[in-house]
């Protein structure tokens, strides 16, 4: 592990290593630059959870659920079972936050504080929720309404609870360069995001690195 631009601290493994052995109480983010890199990220949390007796919900702003569900059977997630058994939750985005121009932000907090409560009444070890929500909010300008509800959520989480949210860092021009390069120009322009969270997933054409912050 090496020290970067101090509070960050490198993790040497791979994504999908990293978040199977991911306990409760973390609030991480992704950025990627496919859907498909977004997918790769999010669906491993998802999927290593369901498989581990995690209660899993996966949040999503603007796609039809349908479309999510479909991709993630592809990915090998069996949604048909896991909602039928009550481990996995597929839930608009508005369902929790309201009305996206004036978020509700005890809502926000209250439905994460029910849903776990739903889960480990289940008998869960712990809960997982993987958001595709950002750029809904940051391509319609609503940055200080995202930021207000990624820091209503606590950096180190109380509940036994895990968040990972999904960033678009759509920079061509940085695909093809070190992975290193594009860390560092993302975290530049997004440091107020990231320190919301306890760590951060870079993914850019099958490179990955992993922070601690």
């Amino acid at each position: 592990m090496s020290i970067l631009n101090g509070s960050r601290s490198r993790i040497d493994v791979s994504p999908a290593e990293f978040l199977k052995a991911l306990k409760a109480g973390e609030h991480g983010c992704v950025f990627y630059r496919s859907r498909e890199e977004m997918h790769d990220i999010l669906f491993a949390f998802v999927k290593s959870g369901l498989e581990d007796n995690w209660g899993v919900v996966y949040a999503i702003a603007s796609e039809e659920i349908e479309e999510e569900r479909d991709a993630m059977q592809i990915y090998e997630i069996d949604t048909e079972n896991y909602e039928a058994n009550g481990s996995l939750l597929l839930l608009k985005g508005k369902d929790l936050y309201q009305d996206p121009k004036n978020p509700d932000l005890e809502n926000w907090k209250g439905s994460t504080k029910r849903i776990s409560e739903s889960f480990i009444a289940k008998g869960k070890k712990g809960v997982r929720l993987a958001a595709d929500l950002s750029s809904y909010f940051l391509s319609r300008g609503l940055r200080k309404q995202w930021f207000d509800l990624e820091y209503a959520i606590e950096r180190k989480l109380s509940l036994p609870l895990s968040v990972l949210c999904a960033y678009d860092a759509y920079m061509p021009k940085l695909w093809d360069t070190d992975i290193l390069k594009y860390y560092v120009r993302i975290n530049g322009e997004n440091k107020d995001f990231i320190d919301a969270h306890s760590f951060a997933i870079f993914v850019a054409k099958g490179k990955s690195v992993i922070f601690r912050i």
